[in-house]
């Protein structure tokens, strides 16, 4: 200890490089609190302005009667999704719709391709198929297949190719959702 004190008291360049350091340090160490307190501070005015628009929705009486439409809607929904009780009839299901969907359009030499059904844990209960239809489509079939595919919610278009010619090309692919059986005693 008495040499590492002598040492200190000798050596001048030592006492400024360690004086250079604790400044460092105390320079990063009130930047690290800056950004904290800036930080802190995003963080309670975003809570503040969550809490006013929370007391706003319940000074709504209305936001109630809009809850209920909402569940209704969905109830209307998922009671119009098609039934499904496993994941193989789900897939066989979205290949049979999109059988007779290309079939009404006009669709020549219609191919389906279906993935396996999944259970998303976004959607307890309803089962997911991923489908690819491929095949010849004039004009007037692309749009009445469009149509066919809109009026069905449960049938979400994810991407649309088109290709010119006589017929077009076009290559859809679809994620069809099903719903299982009503329990029984439900």
């Amino acid at each position: 200890m008495d040499a590492l004190l002598a040492q200190w008291r000798a050596n001048r360049r030592l006492r400024y490089a360690c004086g250079v350091a604790l400044l460092f340090l105390a320079l990063h160490v009130a930047a690290a609190l800056g950004d904290a307190r800036s930080e802190a501070i995003t963080a309670y005015r975003n809570g503040q302005a969550l809490l006013l628009r929370l007391e706003g929705a319940a000074a709504d009486a209305a936001w109630m009667q809009r809850a209920d439409e909402a569940q209704q809607a969905l109830e209307a929904l998922t009671s119009g999704m098609p039934v499904a009780a496993g994941a193989s009839e789900a897939q066989a299901e979205l290949q049979a719709q999109l059988q007779a969907l290309a079939s009404q359009a006009g669709m020549v030499q219609p191919r389906i391709r279906a993935e396996t059904a999944l259970e998303l844990d976004e959607l307890p209960g309803i089962r997911v198929v991923l489908a690819r239809l491929d095949g010849g489509l004039s004009g007037p079939g692309t749009a009445t297949l469009l149509k066919a595919l809109a009026e069905r919610p449960w049938l979400r278009v994810e991407r649309i190719d088109l290709r010119d010619g006589s017929p077009g090309q076009a290559q859809i692919v679809i994620r069809g959702h099903f719903r299982p059986p009503a329990e029984d005693g439900a």
